[in-house]
């Protein structure tokens, strides 16, 4: 809803704006500050119209304006493009107002998928524009998107659209390397996929919600505080802590952090393992979690879903054969997302189920004290037991601070650290996510790590002293796990037919990219 408009409306326009006739009679405009012209002195109506027809907009399907002046491209774009959406961004909401005292916006106003961003923070920019809609395989809203970024419609307010700007830049960046990432792993994902699909009459899909369990109410679980382990270097520090911890938070560890946890004496409470890769698996290969909660995808590599633990349960697949399958199947697991890390999911899975409080220990994001991993993790061993007389773990370390554009950062102290663009951009995926999202608040527990905006630096004594919660976990793990298999016995049939008819005509006409890979 707009805000009201401000009772001056008619004189609105003298703040900001010299206005003058130009050569046509219509209304142009300069700033009062600087003068810089906003429109043309001649034809503003032609101008704007040469703008928009010259743009790629007749192939994309929205259409963002960082500022708009007086609106002359604006109105032109809804003419010339009425079933186009269009996105108007401006933090002035006494600009909007000028602008429509001054020049016909009806044709604007009848745009069905018009969105006005008045006064909107930057961070919420991005989820205005980048939907969930489904734009085919490696595609964004992004991509379908034309932005108009004339400098002088956004020089007034300089920072509020150079953060826009950076944060689109960050996220079209974001999407590249997911791009790159399905084409070099396709084959992989689609081979995982169809070799787990079987699999599906024996696994449970993870719930979306608590509310999805019929013998149990929501209202009977409080709002659970989480810890989320990564495998970074900090963890070290949280180790001897580590029992007294996990009695006070669901606990819940990526998968490379497991031998860490398991050397330390305890089990989590849940694994998180999305990466389809044999070297995902390599980090639980040979262990046993009878108390873990496993959770996966169905592009997992296979022998993950064969690990000894209390259960496995499917989250929503990231890949297009995992999803046609679920479609298919009716099969709607929780949506676990994807932020580049499975420290992302992880933390998307706390957040799903009610937390209000989640706790971090060893995602660093960075190469504190110049290491990449915590001592014993699974990584060192693996590189202890490759290293040779001429090329020792140390040398696999050196190529991982060096191979993916190091650069120098800072930790919740203020000291420098060392991370790298690959972890900045995970660290950005939290920032962001963290400002859309005000439901739970996010500590960290190990300072070491690269600071990231949104997660707050918090003593270990936060956590340890809160009441121990044995009992309140057993019965959120059991309203958690209590699902039946993804595909009921009776429709097993209906899978096996769709697995050895797969790929149908239908699945094809969606995901053209994969032909070569099925």
């Amino acid at each position: 809803m707009l805000p009201p408009p401000p009772k001056n409306i008619d004189s609105l326009a003298g703040q900001f704006w010299n206005i003058a006739a130009a050569k046509n009679g219509e209304p142009t405009a300069a700033e009062k500050q600087g003068g810089t012209r906003l429109h043309s002195a001649y034809n503003p109506s032609r101008e704007a119209a040469g703008t928009i027809a010259a743009s790629a907009l007749a192939e994309k399907k929205t259409a963002v304006f960082y500022g708009f002046a007086l609106g002359y491209q604006v109105v032109e774009c809804a003419r010339q493009f009425p079933q186009k959406k269009i996105i108007l961004i401006e933090p002035d909401v006494s600009r909007f107002y000028a602008a429509l005292s001054l020049i016909d916006w009806s044709d604007v106003l009848k745009i069905q998928q018009l969105v006005i961003a008045l006064g909107c923070p930057e961070d919420q920019i991005l989820h205005l524009i980048d939907d969930t809609s489904s734009f085919g395989i490696g595609k964004t809203a992004l991509d379908d998107t034309v932005f108009f970024d004339i400098p002088q419609f956004s020089a007034h307010a300089d920072a509020y659209f150079t953060n826009i700007r950076a944060i689109i830049k960050r996220n079209k960046t974001k999407n590249e390397i997911n791009t790159s990432t399905l084409r070099k792993f396709g084959r992989l994902w689609c081979r995982n996929t169809l070799r787990n699909i079987p699999r599906m009459t024996e696994i449970a899909a993870l719930p979306q919600t608590l509310q999805e369990n019929p013998q149990k109410n929501p209202g009977d679980f409080p709002a659970l505080p989480f810890l989320i382990f990564g495998a970074g270097p900090s963890l070290q520090s949280v180790l001897p802590h580590i029992a007294e911890l996990s009695e006070r938070a669901v606990t819940v560890c990526v998968e490379t952090a497991l031998h860490a946890l398991q050397r330390a004496g305890i089990e989590p409470d849940f694994i998180i393992l999305t990466d389809p890769q044999f070297w995902a698996y390599r980090h639980i290969a040979g262990l046993s979690a009878k108390k873990s909660v496993l959770i996966t995808e169905l592009s997992a590599f296979p022998a993950v879903l064969r690990f000894p633990c209390k259960k496995i349960m499917l989250c929503k697949s990231q890949f297009p054969v995992g999803e046609w399958f679920e479609e298919k199947m009716d099969v709607h697991p929780a949506n676990l997302g994807a932020g580049g890390s499975v420290a992302s999911c992880a933390w998307n899975f706390a957040q799903s189920f009610g937390a209000k409080e989640i706790f971090t220990a060893g995602m660093d994001f960075a190469f504190p004290g110049g290491q990449t991993h915590i001592k014993g993790s699974s990584a060192e061993q693996t590189w202890h037991t490759v290293s040779g007389r001429l090329g020792g773990a140390d040398k696999f370390v050196t190529e991982m601070l060096c191979g993916a554009n190091v650069q120098p950062g800072t930790d919740y102290n203020g000291n420098p650290v060392l991370t790298d663009s690959r972890m900045k951009m995970f660290a950005w995926w939290f920032e962001s996510r963290l400002a859309a999202c005000h439901t739970a608040k996010t500590f960290t527990l190990c300072p070491q790590g690269l600071n990231v905006p949104g997660i707050t630096p918090a003593p270990l004594s936060r956590l340890l002293e809160k009441k121990k919660i044995l009992k309140e976990k057993t019965d959120f793990l059991d309203a958690v796990t209590s699902n039946n298999p993804c595909v009921p016995a009776e429709k097993s049939d209906d899978l096996r037919k769709l697995l050895e008819t797969f790929p149908q005509p239908d699945f094809l006409a969606r995901y053209d990219f994969l032909r070569d890979y099925l």
